[in-house]
């Protein structure tokens, strides 16, 4: 028995219209190769930021809500950003960043050609003015990805005796909500 039963039968169904389906074959392989030419650097760029920041909002979280199976819960990235607080702490000052950050990766995962716009990424633009005063970025990859250990840093708990410190300074912060 052959592994395809009736194949023999339907090539002969199809062996008129060779020509035809061989030249849509070539028009669809043709897009096919255009749309992997797309240069992938960008998009594993965006990734590897995504997927470090996630890291350190996994700890976080895990650390601040001291959840007993956190990876139990399937969340999303959204979802985790969400959960972040937007006042009187040091992750609220990076928030919207991760959470553009989120919806930059979202649109190479649905767009193959998807080119990033400074407009794109404000917030975390507004953040490394902040955090990167004097710093300058010919393209918004730059800025994500310098924005990245930025969002890192706050997302980690600092040691005990500078808890308190962070605590007293970012008491006042409170950001907008990017939802």
């Amino acid at each position: 028995m052959r592994e395809i039963e009736g194949i023999d039968a339907a090539m002969e169904v199809l062996k008129p219209y060779w020509k035809d389906i061989e030249e849509d074959f070539h028009r669809h392989n043709d897009r096919f190769l255009e749309l992997a030419a797309t240069d992938h650097d960008f998009i594993g760029r965006v990734l590897r930021a995504h997927l470090v920041v996630e890291n350190f909002l996994n700890s976080y979280l895990e650390q601040t809500f001291g959840f007993d199976d956190f990876d139990g819960l399937r969340l999303t990235f959204a979802q985790k950003a969400k959960m972040l607080p937007s006042a009187k702490v040091s992750a609220a000052f990076v928030r919207p960043g991760i959470i553009q950050l989120n919806k930059v990766r979202n649109k190479f995962g649905h767009t193959l050609s998807h080119v990033i716009e400074f407009g794109e990424i404000n917030a975390m633009t507004d953040i490394l003015s902040i955090a990167r005063p004097n710093t300058t970025f010919e393209q918004p990859i730059e800025a994500i990805e310098a924005f990245a250990p930025i969002a890192c840093a706050f997302l980690s708990n600092p040691p005990m005796h500078l808890q308190n410190v962070f605590v007293e300074a970012f008491k006042s912060i409170q950001t907008a909500s990017l939802d």
